[in-house]
């Protein structure tokens, strides 16, 4: 059987560098080289493409969406064990930064040899109705959070080089609506196999102006489709264990999608409360 293509490109400065790190630190293997190409597996499934110096013929080993990060950048791995990769960066004395949110995940991040941040998540063990919850809570925490800011308060950092509250509100947003989409895939259709397609959202952030938009009509959207979302849950049965299955992160229930994004609009939300408290407004 024919391994997927990859959806994630690292463009390295010296492949074989590169490569001895993710074997050595994270347990990744070879499944071909081709010149200054060579695409490796993850020990919980996917596969990532590795290319050296600045040619475009990467783009024929590739799926046709792909995420191609920018040194500096962060990507994610889903799955792994942080317990284990972190008694291993101690061992060797190797920088690495930790957060955790308790019951729902945490999250480690370190920096490879090209100062890509590589950013393993693990789930922690939330109960349902703690997962419903927090994706229920942000329908009015985004209200909280937004409540009296100006337009010019929406351009507010809260540091140099960091998203602009007005950035950050509809970044998470259209994350909500990538993953509605198989939100809603898993509940109509269990089980049915589903062809992730990844989107960057540095290209989303400047292909659809965040700098420049307003954000109301936004927001409302945010709120609807969670309802939207609730209302299916409450209503069918076993919604919660309802699935999609992908090649490139296996099984993917309604629980599961539910709880990462309720998590990544959380994280966001208290970014712009940082950002506010900095400011005063």
């Amino acid at each position: 059987m024919q391994s997927a293509k990859p959806r994630l490109v690292l463009r390295v400065d010296d492949l074989e560098r590169s490569l001895s790190f993710y074997r050595h630190f994270f347990g990744w293997s070879e499944e071909w080289r081709k010149d200054t190409n060579a695409q490796w597996r993850l020990p919980s499934g996917g596969a990532v493409l590795f290319t050296e110096g600045n040619q475009e013929d990467f783009k024929k080993y590739t799926d046709v969406a792909f995420v191609k990060p920018d040194p500096g950048q962060r990507f994610y791995i889903m799955g792994e064990k942080i317990e284990d990769l972190k008694q291993k960066f101690e061992e060797e004395q190797v920088n690495y930064e930790l957060e955790v949110d308790p019951g729902f995940g945490q999250l480690m991040m370190v920096k490879d040899p090209d100062g890509f941040i590589v950013s393993h998540w693990e789930e922690l063990y939330m109960s349902d109705e703690d997962v419903l919850s927090l994706y229920k809570s942000g329908i009015d925490r985004i209200d909280t959070v937004l409540k009296g800011l100006s337009k010019d308060d929406l351009d507010l950092v809260r540091a140099e080089g960091k998203w602009s509250i007005r950035q950050t509100v509809l970044h998470f947003i259209d994350s909500d609506l990538t993953m509605f989409h198989r939100i809603k895939f898993a509940l109509a259709e269990d089980g049915r196999n589903y062809k992730n397609n990844p989107y960057d959202p540095n290209l989303w952030e400047t292909g659809t102006n965040y700098k420049g938009r307003s954000i109301e009509t936004e927001v409302s959207l945010f709120k609807l489709i969670r309802e939207h979302v609730l209302n299916l849950c409450e209503c069918l049965p076993g919604s919660l264990d309802r699935k999609i299955q992908t090649e490139d992160q296996g099984e993917l229930t309604v629980r599961k999608m539910i709880k990462m994004v309720a998590g990544h609009a959380k994280g966001h939300l208290e970014q712009i409360e940082e950002t506010r408290d900095i400011h005063h407004v």
